[in-house]
């Protein structure tokens, strides 16, 4: 999709059902391709076994219209009923979920949901109320199949753990995980719920009750585009918190999904716009977020023109417009008063305009499909630089990257080098070239506030219609 097109013209459409084919159920030993991931069960009106095949990028709809990929014709079933999706996580695992789209809901398990998207395990049974019933198998892993040498043949079957805190029961079915922490799906048995739970390993230095005091400024923040902390625990080894649940990964693997991994100038014109209504939520606020990347901001539900959140807050610091002196975060997406604050230790700098800076990355890489500074090292590039560090990096445990090497180039592209806006991407869409510049400002007193983005002529043009769509969408989830 051309990068010209507006914001209006090119969400036209984008929701339009696809016809997918209903099978009857394989042989009892199947091979199904790599693509598979999913296949729904169920028994028609007519007692005919079918199955629904779900993959990556090719949802499935179920309702009355005959566009749907699976039609019922019961009339307790709307015209577009749920949505089921299969998308990549994180963590390199698949993530299949269904979005209900009707008036009255769907069950799972034997609970109802309304208006929500719910993440479907292995052997989950998902009914349209008063009407069929579908058992979901997840296919993501082929029968036989063995992820090293010494697991079983075949591999045995896990099964899925729970474990009670506070009112939610964690369940062992990882969403995702990194050095520190991990996230599992669980269920908040009080308004029953699904939510994640992100466990974070406590070090022994720790002081739990300073850990709390900011879990609790996290725990105060109502917004929807920002992740919704519900509660806390700890216990002597973790720090349990209970988040709203997102079942559209995160927008990293989004747009990396996507041709040539950009998006077009409208759909990365609705993202901006939530990440910076979010941003202003957090600024009027003055709390600044200081890790602000794409692997951070979380889809709501799949689809196209995505519900984001801002989410992951370990690194979110109160009274933002104080000068800190502690850097933390993402070398790749750190401003240049931030990466001379990393290595000239007598330097500070501000959160809420780093946290501008890194909005400008992130727009930048959406609609070009790569990073204005990261990226392979061009011949000759070593004499263009002068910048050195005042002393070694050291301790990396604040940073989130893992190349020593690599990083000194781009911190020294950063401090030293202009951002590049090449024309055949950029000549058509001028009022976008002129935010993300505005908010690639070196000087950071002259960069773009939140405020001032969100004035833009790029948003004004279509102010009208992005908060047309902004309210339906979070209206609808």
């Amino acid at each position: 999709m051309p990068t010209s097109v507006s914001f209006a013209e090119s969400r036209s459409g984008c929701d339009e059902l696809t016809q997918y084919s209903v099978a009857s159920p394989p042989p009892p030993e199947p091979m199904p391709s790599s693509s598979v991931c999913a296949k729904f069960y169920t028994t028609s009106c007519v007692g005919k076994r079918e199955a629904l095949v779900l993959s990556i990028d090719r949802p499935l709809t179920i309702g009355r219209n005959p566009s749907c990929s699976y039609v019922l014709k019961d009339v307790v079933v709307s015209s577009l009923h749920c949505k089921l999706y299969a998308i990549r996580s994180s963590n390199g695992g698949i993530i299949v979920s269904c979005q209900d789209l009707s008036t009255n809901g769907v069950v799972l398990n034997g609970h109802k949901f309304r208006k929500t998207s719910v993440i479907l395990m292995d052997g989950d049974i998902l009914q349209i109320p008063s009407s069929q019933k579908f058992e979901c198998i997840h296919m993501h892993r082929l029968p036989g199949e063995r992820s090293n040498i010494f697991d079983p043949t075949p591999p045995v079957k896990q099964m899925l753990k729970t474990k009670r805190i506070l009112n939610y029961v964690v369940t062992s079915h990882c969403l995702g995980s990194g050095s520190f922490a991990t996230v599992h799906l669980a269920m908040d048995a009080s308004a029953y719920r699904q939510v994640a739970c992100k466990s974070i390993k406590r070090k022994s230095r720790d002081a739990i009750d300073k850990v709390m005091k900011e879990v609790n400024i996290l725990i105060s923040l109502d917004h929807p585009n920002i992740n919704r902390v519900y509660a806390a625990n700890h216990d002597s080894s973790f720090l349990h918190i209970f988040l709203e649940l997102c079942t559209g990964g995160d927008l990293f693997s989004y747009i990396v999904g996507h041709k040539d991994s950009r998006l077009c100038e409208g759909e990365t014109k609705y993202i901006m716009y939530q990440l910076l209504k979010g941003l202003k939520y957090l600024h009027d606020k003055l709390i600044s977020h200081r890790d602000l990347k794409p692997e951070n901001i979380l889809l709501h539900s799949p689809g196209p023109y995505p519900r984001i959140q801002i989410a992951d807050f370990g690194l979110a610091r109160p009274k933002a417009y104080q000068e800190t002196f502690t850097v933390c975060g993402t070398v790749s997406y750190l401003p240049p008063e931030g990466i001379l604050a990393l290595d000239h230790k007598h330097l500070g700098y501000v959160g809420m305009p780093a946290d501008c800076w890194s909005a400008g990355i992130i727009m930048y890489i959406m609609l070009t499909g790569c990073h204005p500074f990261d990226y392979e090292k061009v011949p000759g590039e070593s004499e263009w630089y002068s910048y050195r560090p005042s002393e070694d990096l050291g301790d990396m445990s604040s940073i989130s990257q893992t190349s020593v090497r690599s990083d000194r180039m781009v911190k020294k592209r950063i401090v030293h080098g202009e951002v590049e806006f090449p024309e055949n991407i950029w000549h058509n869409i001028p009022d976008a070239e002129d935010l993300c510049s505005q908010l690639l400002v070196y000087d950071h007193p002259k960069r773009a506030t939140v405020h001032a983005a969100l004035k833009s002529k790029w948003f004004n043009c279509e102010l009208l219609e992005l908060e047309a769509a902004y309210r339906e969408r979070i209206v609808s989830g």
